[in-house]
């Protein structure tokens, strides 16, 4: 246990010193998406086994990827980003991983362990969580209502056991608390006027980054052919001449 302590204090410390290299304060939400850009990630979300929730690789310290399982909810894989830029940006000596997020469990992989609590604590700041629950709620014996897990996991877009593993991490709630607010998730958030698509999946075949960038750079420079280029965008699900031809036929 000590041990566990020690190592969730030190990852504390790395997802708050990255918020902080990355511009961001110590209660905001995080938008993804912008955060791969500007890391210079290229980011690939595609239909996987499900096996495994997403993989990252590394080539040097200067190309990073990521594939995102597009099968799972919109939260989980929020959760899932966060992981893998644990082993992108964190990890040392790392080069490659496929991962089933979310486990926390330390004792049978250490870094697959590491990189959830730092996902946990990137997504889910302890101050901005703090300021998200009623001061009547933070009183010893009370409980967390189902309205305040809603409103925290819907400004932070995460999933819920994502949520509910660092409400008990904190001592917010119990076990059985953790068990209960489990079940029934899109039920509770559709009866409390809450979006469900949080919940569920999205996302497919989009890609962030500059995949069609470096595919352009490479046919005007003639490195590969026309046809390669247009096989390569349409592999990512792109026709760049379908869009030509709809702004040639005015439906921009």
């Amino acid at each position: 246990m000590k041990k566990n302590k020690a190592i969730e204090f030190e990852i504390e410390k790395k997802a708050i010193a990255f918020r902080q290299q990355n511009g961001l304060s110590s209660t905001e939400p995080i938008r993804l998406k912008s955060l791969l850009l500007k890391n210079n990630v290229l980011t690939f979300f595609r239909p996987l086994s499900d096996s495994f929730s997403g993989m990252a690789v590394k080539v040097k310290d200067t190309n990073r990827f990521m594939m995102i399982n597009s099968g799972i909810s919109l939260g989980k894989q929020h959760f899932t980003i966060g992981h893998e830029l644990y082993h992108l940006f964190i990890q040392e000596n790392f080069t490659s991983q496929r991962c089933k997020t979310g486990a926390f469990e330390g004792a049978k992989d250490l870094e697959e362990y590491k990189a959830d609590l730092f996902s946990a604590y990137l997504l889910l700041p302890e101050e901005g969580i703090k300021q998200n629950i009623p001061d009547e709620e933070l009183k010893k014996g009370c409980h967390i209502s189902l309205q305040t897990i809603l409103k925290i996991e819907n400004y932070y877009s995460v999933s819920r056991r994502a949520l509910l593993y660092r409400l008990l991490n904190l001592s917010f709630i119990e076990q059985s608390e953790y068990e209960f607010h489990c079940m029934d998730i899109k039920k509770g958030a559709a009866q409390n006027g809450y979006p469900i698509h949080l919940y569920d999946k999205g996302n497919t075949n989009e890609i962030i980054g500059d995949y069609g960038v470096l595919a352009n750079t490479l046919m005007q420079g003639e490195q590969i052919s026309e046809s390669h280029y247009f096989e390569l965008m349409a592999a990512a699900g792109m026709n760049p001449l379908d869009i030509k031809e709809d702004e040639e036929n005015g439906n921009k």
